[in-house]
C-alpha cells in the first residue's frame, strides 16, 4: 500500500533538534520544495547548493519566512557548478566549509540536467556534461562527503532521480555513450540510452554506498513527472516530447505537492515501520528493484573504481 507521506509528517517537528540539511539543486523544482518543507518543519540549518545565485537567495528568503518562531533557522546558499570533476570537488569543499564540524544530517540530491539526445557537449574530463551533472556528480558528492567524514552519525543521503531502469549494454569504458552516438542513432534513441545509462549508474553506486558504508543510509526515489517552475519540453527530441507532454497532463504534479515524499524518507514519524530496510522507491514510496546490470556485484565494483578515478584530483 502506498505511504501517506503528508499524514506521516503532520506531527513532525525538527525545532530544537539541531539538524543540518544540504539540498543539492535546491534553487528550484523539487529541491527548492524540499528546502521549503524542511524549513516549515523547523530544521535548524539548511544549505542549498546550485548555480543560480539570484534564485538561490530567493529560496533562502522564503525559507526564513516559513520557519516556525523559535526554530532559529540558519539558511544559506552555496554557489557551485557540477559539470566537471573539479567543480564537484570544489562543491564538496564548499559544503564542508558551510556545514562546519557538526556534520550533515540530511544530504539530498535533486539536481538535474537536460539530456540532449545528439547535442552532446563534452566537459574537461572528456565526459558528457549533462551526464556529469545528473549522474557522476551524485556519486562524487556522496563519495567525497562520506570519505571526508562530513556526515554526522546516522546521516540519511537521498537521491531523487530516475532509477530502476536497466541498460543491458552499459559499459564502464564508454560512460558517455560515444559508441551509440558514433553509430548514428537517432536523437530519441540516444535520449533513451542516456536515461537508462543514468539509472543504471545511480542504482549501482547507491547499492555500493549502502554496502560499503552501513553506518549511513542511502536512499533513492524515482519522482516520476514533476513540473518544475522552468520546465520545458523543448529539450526532448522527437516523439519523446509528445510522450512527456501527455504524461504531464495525466499524472504530472507540482514540486510542493511532491515534496512530502522525499521529506518523509528523511523525517517521517512512522517511516521505520512503513519503509523497513528498503532503500529504493517509486514516486509514492512503494518498493523499486535494482536493474539487472546493477544487481551484479562485479559490475558495481568495476564502475566504482572507474568513478573513483574520475573524481580523483588530477
Amino acid at each position: 500500500m502506498p505511504v501517506d507521506a503528508s499524514a506521516g509528517l503532520r506531527s513532525v517537528s525538527l525545532t530544537n533538534q539541531n539538524k543540518t540539511a544540504v539540498i543539492v539543486g535546491g534553487t528550484l523544482g523539487i529541491g527548492a520544495a524540499v528546502a521549503r518543507l524542511l524549513a516549515k518543519l523547523g530544521c535548524s540549518h539548511i544549505i542549498i547548493l546550485g548555480r543560480n545565485e539570484k534564485r538561490g537567495k530567493a529560496v533562502v528568503d522564503v525559507m526564513k519566512g516559513l520557519a516556525p518562531e523559535g526554530s532559529g533557522l540558519v539558511a544559506e546558499f552555496v554557489k557551485a557548478d557540477l559539470s566537471d570533476s573539479q567543480g564537484m570537488r570544489d562543491a564538496a569543499a564548499a559544503i564542508q566549509n558551510a556545514v562546519g564540524e557538526k556534520g550533515i544530517d540530511f544530504l539530498v540530491r535533486c539536481h538535474d540536467s537536460e539530456r540532449s539526445g545528439r547535442n552532446i557537449v563534452f566537459n574537461s574530463d572528456g565526459h558528457d556534461t549533462a551526464f556529469a551533472v545528473q549522474a557522476i556528480s551524485r556519486f562524487a558528492l556522496g563519495y567525497l562527503l562520506t570519505t571526508s567524514n562530513a556526515l554526522a552519525p546516522n546521516t540519511i543521503v537521498l537521491s531523487v532521480a530516475n532509477q530502476g531502469v536497466n541498460l543491458p549494454s552499459f559499459s564502464v569504458d564508454d560512460l558517455s555513450l560515444k559508441e551509440p552516438f558514433e553509430k548514428g542513432r537517432s536523437a530519441p534513441s540516444l535520449f533513451m540510452y542516456q536515461s537508462r545509462r543514468d539509472s543504471t549508474l545511480l542504482d549501482s553506486v547507491f547499492e555500493e554506498f549502502n554496502i560499503r558504508f552501513p553506518q549511513y543510509r542511502y536512499y533513492s526515489i524515482h519522482p516520476g513527472l514533476v513540473k518544475t517552475e522552468e520546465f520545458s519540453l523543448d529539450f526532448s527530441p522527437g516523439y519523446i516530447k509528445i510522450l512527456m507532454w501527455l504524461g504531464l497532463k495525466l499524472v504530472g504534479i507540482m514540486p510542493d505537492e511532491y515534496a512530502p515524499y522525499p521529506v518523509y524518507i528523511l523525517v517521517g514519524k512512522d517511516k521505520e515501520e512503513k519503509l523497513g530496510s528498503r532503500r529504493y522507491f517509486n514516486r509514492v514510496l512503494s518498493e523499486s528493484k535494482l536493474g539487472k546490470w546493477a544487481s551484479e556485484p562485479e559490475n558495481r565494483k568495476a564502475l566504482w573504481v572507474k568513478l573513483e578515478g574520475i573524481v580523483a584530483e588530477k
